[in-house]
Order: structure tokens, then C-alpha cells, then sequence
């Protein structure tokens, strides 16, 4: 998995879900994100992530699209939907 595929992951929902248990809420609901919140999200095992899935990733990257990412991302988390 190449550095625009693990961008793809972070691009989506499923890293906003990470970053969104970790990090703490300020006023107004803005996020106090932080590198250490980065640093816990798990990534999938790049092997387990197909090279379609690794394309599909780097190109929602590129087009910065958040709903196409997730969608890969929800697959490589092996998920259907992202908690409530």
C-alpha cells in the first residue's frame, strides 16, 4: 500500500471515527486534533487491501473524495457502516 492508498484511508470517515474517539471536543465542536491522534488510528494490514482497493483509495485521494474513501476504507476495516 503506497503513501496516496494510506492517504485515502485517513481522507475517510472511518480515520474520522478514529481521530473523533481520541481527540477531545472543543467549543463550537471542533476537533483538537493532534499527531498522536494519528499515530493510534489502525491501518489494515496492507496485504489484506487489494491493489483495486489500493487504486481506488489513491484516487479518492486525489479527487478528494471523502465518500469514495470511505467506502473503500469500510471494506478494509472489513465494516459495513461506521458506528453510530
Amino acid at each position: 500500500m503506497g503513501s496516496a492508498s494510506t492517504r485515502g484511508l485517513l481522507l475517510s470517515k472511518v480515520a474520522e471515527a478514529f481521530v473523533t474517539a481520541y481527540a477531545v471536543k472543543m467549543r463550537g465542536g471542533t476537533l483538537r486534533f493532534q499527531a498522536q491522534y494519528l499515530r493510534r488510528i489502525r491501518v489494515p494490514d496492507p496485504l489484506e487491501i487489494s491493489k483495486v482497493g489500493c487504486i481506488a483509495l489513491a484516487d479518492a485521494f486525489d479527487r478528494r473524495d471523502v465518500a469514495a474513501a470511505t467506502r473503500v476504507a469500510l471494506r478494509a476495516y472489513g465494516l459495513t457502516e461506521l458506528p453510530e
